[in-house]
């Protein structure tokens, strides 16, 4: 069962309305989701689905850097959703994403650096990123095309 099942996680449906104090969405999930819905995610419910930290370097930044988010995987199974997807930036770049890329190569969706949260001027809010230094086979160009910044919606096919 999903965390949405066991009422962990209570993602804003789309329309749904937002109070003057409710935390900016910062990812929205649609495409092949449970009810056809689209799902609006805030950083701190994105985060309750599993916290943890990677020390990796990228092809971006100076040495291995500590990121801190949520592996993909617990956010798709949070989400009771699974298959491959096209991620799209808020630049309006996009790329596919396969579902080996959650379940097989670690993907990992980066929220926060250095235990602060990212910022679009650093490649936030969210970041996906591979764990490069703990797999060098993956510190190839597909998987740094895949490496998407300023993510913003992923679409689930």
């Amino acid at each position: 069962m999903s965390a949405l099942s066991f009422g962990l996680l209570s993602p804003r449906r789309r329309g749904q309305a937002e109070g003057i104090d409710a935390a900016p969405v910062v990812l929205t999930v649609d495409g092949q989701v449970a009810g056809g819905e689209t799902i609006d995610l805030t950083l701190e419910q994105i985060e309750a689905l599993g916290f943890e930290t990677l020390r990796t370097a990228t092809p971006w930044t100076r040495g291995p850097q500590a990121f801190g988010g949520v592996p993909l995987r617990s956010l798709l199974r949070g989400l009771g959703v699974s298959g491959d997807m096209v991620a799209s930036a808020l630049n309006h770049y996009n790329v596919t994403i396969p579902a080996e890329d959650a379940e097989k190569h670690g993907a990992f969706l980066a929220t926060r650096l250095d235990g602060e949260p990212l910022r679009l001027r650093n490649r936030g809010p969210i970041w996906l990123i591979y764990p490069w230094s703990l797999r060098p086979e993956l510190d190839q160009p597909p998987y740094h095309e895949r490496a998407i910044w300023q993510l913003r919606r992923l679409e689930v096919r």
